[in-house]
């Protein structure tokens, strides 16, 4: 399917016109973004709404062994029992999915259909689904009721329909669910093996206070906002307390704590990953084989390997990965942080690949949304990315993340006024402290260093950016000196900073030509360089093998700083130049650096052709100050095309003015999803 303006049609009855992760630089905006949204980084994995993606390539033969789980009605008079209603729902869900030999649509699609007009035949055409089960659950007293039926999405007819009526505890609840899951499987001759009989079995908690503490944790868990990811952490915790033997709960307090980490910053890293791992150690200890933990495993492991990009951390995660959908073939979740694996890799196609299934298992995921686009713009096709984030703000406009990276794109395009528009657009449905911080460069490179800082001005200071305040104050200030002060006091007095703030000092320490700092900071930043930068050159880290080749250059090692810089050249051969996956200008001050001026300057004048605006995207610098590019700055080429620069950068600062004082941005977001962006289309 193909949502097109006139709705949601199948590819077969359009045409293509009618439709319509990569590494970053070390800048600023890139590594906050990362922080804030993993978006091109795990940031992004663990985020868990109306109709079918045109991302998804679904084929035209429907799978018969497939069904579609709706949510199941709260036929008692007391609201308060939703919750419970959605956690058999979910409960159910998640037996269905460990059978293999369904394919079974993930929670956060199938919730899409609460209270739908919808007829059967509509919902299984566009979650491509054979069967659709339909249930209620009505909640009296000391009892449960709960009406299920399966029916054939194609012709809308029953085929198979029970009603359970038993005393409310949680085994009998648990042992429904089994009872309903083998029924399913039995009507669609889908073939349960021993484990997954077994499977059927298991009563996860005999609490039923735990039970309703770990559903309200899930619920609380999926709306992904600061304040529900916190609340939920502590049901959970109250859950394990309650019942120490509960797998599941200690797998959901897991995933509140890295998701505490990932998406909000609101805890250290260090103490993230080692609650994490005690409460999966914990949850895998109680329950071998649960596919949630070893999917959470994966990507907790993932997440420190993004660290440092070194070690077998990696290799870890992958058989995490393969061993949470060996157990759970359906797990959607465990496929798209499988995905973000292979987008570390550089193994694009896989991971494209991986996100499409991710997508035919849920097809109205948030994730996938902004992370596939990331793989498009890693290959290069930053329209293609463009337009699928665009897809996502019109899937989930209440959403932040997509119009984060959205601006992140832009901001790799040099497109900085539509980058602000973007931004906003994202502050105003993001109750996180550092929403903002992707509008700080734009405002740096407009040289309106006040209204950069505001944008950070209310961080609390319980959160981890707090301590950053001084360094931060002075590195948008330009102040180089205090940075190097504040960063070596920050060592001293051993105060966590976020590690991006490595990236700063560098910078600030080669303005200053401090060579031995900016090393220091440089090595702190990536210490699997310490050995052996060559042999642990990638796509990842080049920007700072370039950097260490500067150092060691100026320090008279010629010999050396060549092979960095010739090694990091090939390396950039496989990066686009622009967007969110772009590596900017790193092939020009490679050049500089060699002593090929020339060269260097036909490179700028591509890059600027190309639309590249400003240095600031990618390292904590301007253009004209930046240390590695001192042979070509005088060049009168050089002043040229930075006054051309610079005249293009007022003119997107008049037009965030002018928006500004009208209150109208939408003109600025509009010219998103044009292509290409003529002058003639931003006079207008």
């Amino acid at each position: 399917f193909e949502l097109t303006p006139g709705g949601i049609r199948r590819q077969s009855e359009i045409d293509q016109d009618e439709v319509e992760t990569a590494p970053a630089g070390n800048a600023l905006n890139y590594l906050v973004i990362g922080t804030l949204a993993a978006a091109l980084s795990v940031s992004v994995y663990l985020n868990i709404v109306g109709k079918s993606s045109q991302i998804r390539d679904v084929g035209s033969q429907v799978v018969e062994q497939s069904i579609a789980v709706l949510p199941f009605s709260n036929r008692s008079t007391n609201p308060d029992n939703a919750i419970f209603v959605d956690g058999i729902h979910d409960d159910l869900l998640t037996n269905l999915a460990h059978i293999g030999a369904l394919k079974v649509i993930s929670r956060t699609s199938v919730m899409e259909y609460r209270d739908t007009t919808k007829n059967i035949r509509q919902i299984g055409d566009e979650l491509d689904v054979a069967t659709v089960l339909e249930g209620a659950v009505q909640r009296l007293g000391d009892n449960v009721r709960i009406n299920v039926q399966l029916i054939d999405a194609a012709t809308d007819t029953h085929l198979w329909a029970s009603t359970y009526d038993r005393k409310l505890t949680t085994k009998n609840i648990f042992d429904i669910q089994g009872e309903i899951a083998r029924q399913i499987s039995a009507a669609l001759q889908a073939q349960l093996t021993p484990t997954e009989q077994q499977r059927l079995d298991t009563i996860p908690t005999e609490n039923m206070e735990a039970y309703n503490l770990y559903r309200k944790g899930r619920h609380n868990l999926e709306e992904r906002q600061l304040e529900t990811t916190q609340l939920a952490r502590t049901q959970f915790e109250q859950a394990v307390k309650i019942d120490p033997n509960y797998s599941e709960a200690y797998s959901g307090l897991a995933d509140s704590i890295l998701l505490l980490k990932i998406n909000h910053e609101a805890i250290e890293a260090d103490e993230a990953y080692a609650l994490a791992e005690a409460s999966l150690n914990k949850s895998l200890a109680l329950d071998p084989e649960s596919a949630d933990a070893y999917a959470s495993l994966g990507l907790l492991k993932l997440d420190v390997w993004q660290q440092t990009k070194s070690g077998p951390l990696i290799a870890e995660a992958e058989l995490a990965f393969q061993r949470a959908l060996e157990l759970n073939p359906n797990h959607a979740r465990a496929t798209m942080w499988y995905a973000g694996l292979k987008g570390s890799e550089q193994k694009i196609e896989e991971a494209i690949a991986l996100f499409q299934r991710s997508l035919e298992l849920d097809p109205l995921a948030r994730i996938p949304y902004i992370n596939l686009p990331g793989m498009y713009a890693a290959l290069g096709d930053n329209q293609k990315a463009m337009d699928r984030w665009l897809d996502a703000v019109r899937l989930h406009p209440g959403w932040p993340s997509p119009y984060q990276n959205i601006a992140n794109h832009l901001q790799g395009l040099g497109r900085f006024d539509e980058s602000v528009a973007w931004t906003l657009k994202a502050i105003e449905l993001d109750s996180n402290p550092i929403a903002g911080a992707q509008a700080v460069v734009a405002y740096i490179v407009f040289g309106d260093y006040a209204q950069a800082l505001d944008f950070v001005k209310d961080i609390p200071e319980e959160h981890p950016f707090y301590s950053l305040g001084p360094l931060f104050k002075n590195f948008v200030n330009q102040n180089n000196a205090a940075v190097v002060t504040e960063m070596e006091r920050s060592l001293n007095e051993g105060i966590s900073l976020p590690p991006f703030a490595y990236d700063i000092a560098m910078d600030a320490a080669l303005i200053l030509n401090d060579l031995d700092a900016a090393r220091k900071y440089l090595l702190l930043r990536k210490p699997a360089l310490v050995e052996d930068a060559l042999g642990n050159l990638d796509m990842f880290n080049v920007q700072y093998v370039i950097k260490l080749a500067y150092i060691a250059k100026r320090k008279g090692n010629d010999q050396h700083a060549n092979e960095l810089l010739h090694a990091s050249l090939e390396i950039l051969e496989r990066r686009p130049r622009l967007g969110a996956a772009g590596h900017g200008i790193r092939d020009v001050q490679i050049l500089a650096l060699l002593n090929r001026p020339e060269e260097a300057l036909v490179k700028l004048r591509e890059a600027i052709d190309a639309g590249f605006r400003s240095a600031r995207v990618y390292d904590n610098w301007f253009l004209i100050e930046d240390p590695l590019l001192a042979s070509i700055r005088i060049d009168p080429q050089f002043v040229s095309m930075h006054k051309e620069l610079a005249a293009d950068v007022a003119v997107m600062h008049q037009r965030v003015i002018s928006a500004e004082q009208s209150g109208r941005w939408e003109a600025l977001r509009a010219l998103a999803s044009v292509q290409p962006v003529t002058p003639e289309i931003i006079a207008q």
